[in-house]
């Protein structure tokens, strides 16, 4: 195996962009191991420090995985986790006002479906994960009731027994739940801790009783942590 050699300019993303497109292409096979540090630095004839941001770089778009004291190993790609990390710098108040609208129609969109197809399962799953939200609260424990509210919802998505409603709940999932932990943190910097919002349990029932509008008005009191939703703004989601 041979690789050119590398200009002294932007060197560390020169390593990232020919060691992907030798991943992209599968010139190393998911599981294989990418030559050492050392070997690479060589090959590529670069230092140390850029090889070594070239791979932190692979890792944290989930094309390798680097294991003390082993190398470096390639990764099944999970286009999921690669999207994830806009997550990671989305959360002016302007990007929670496009988060928000984005979820009241997508969301509501689910739930439709979710009317015709959940089973007894997917509203037992339901209620013992708004039991935990509650506890989580009880213990004053706001990192897992964010969790926990994230995989509330994620079940009603599994409810429309659609693998693709599912998924893209799941890639856009590191948006929903920086906003999701955003909107818990201010509901109880308001209300405080002793305050339970039944809101997930209406949600719950509507989704029970095929009510559409009580489900709409769950999901806007839900979002309006920040400023006021009006309802008659939404009535078309």
């Amino acid at each position: 195996m041979a690789f050119d050699k590398i200009e002294k300019q932007s060197v560390a993303d020169a390593v990232f962009y020919a060691l992907r497109q030798k991943i992209i292409t599968r010139y190393f096979q998911v599981g294989d191991k990418l030559p050492s540090e050392g070997a690479l630095c060589e090959q590529f004839g670069v230092s140390k420090t850029s090889v070594k941001l070239a791979l932190q770089r692979l890792g944290t778009l989930g094309l390798i995985e680097t294991r003390v004291g082993q190398g470096s190993f390639v990764l099944e790609f999970d286009p999921r986790q690669y999207i994830s990390q806009i997550g990671t710098i989305l959360l002016s108040d302007k990007d929670i006002s496009l988060i928000v609208e984005y979820r009241l129609y997508v969301e509501m969109a689910i739930a439709r479906l979710a009317m015709k197809k959940a089973t007894a399962e997917n509203f037992e799953k339901m209620e013992e994960l708004i039991r935990q939200m509650n506890k989580a609260i009880d213990d004053k424990d706001l990192v897992l009731n964010s969790k926990l509210d994230y995989e509330f919802h994620r079940e009603i998505a599994c409810a429309t027994q659609n693998d693709i409603f599912l998924l893209i709940y799941e890639t856009v999932g590191k948006l929903f739940y920086q906003q999701t932990t955003a909107f818990i943190a201010e509901f109880h910097k308001k209300y405080g801790f002793n305050t339970r919002d039944t809101t997930h349990q209406n949600l719950l029932q509507a989704l029970k009783d095929k009510d559409i509008k009580t489900c709409r008005t769950c999901y806007l009191k839900m979002f309006s942590v920040f400023y006021p939703l009006p309802e008659e703004q939404f009535m078309d989601c």
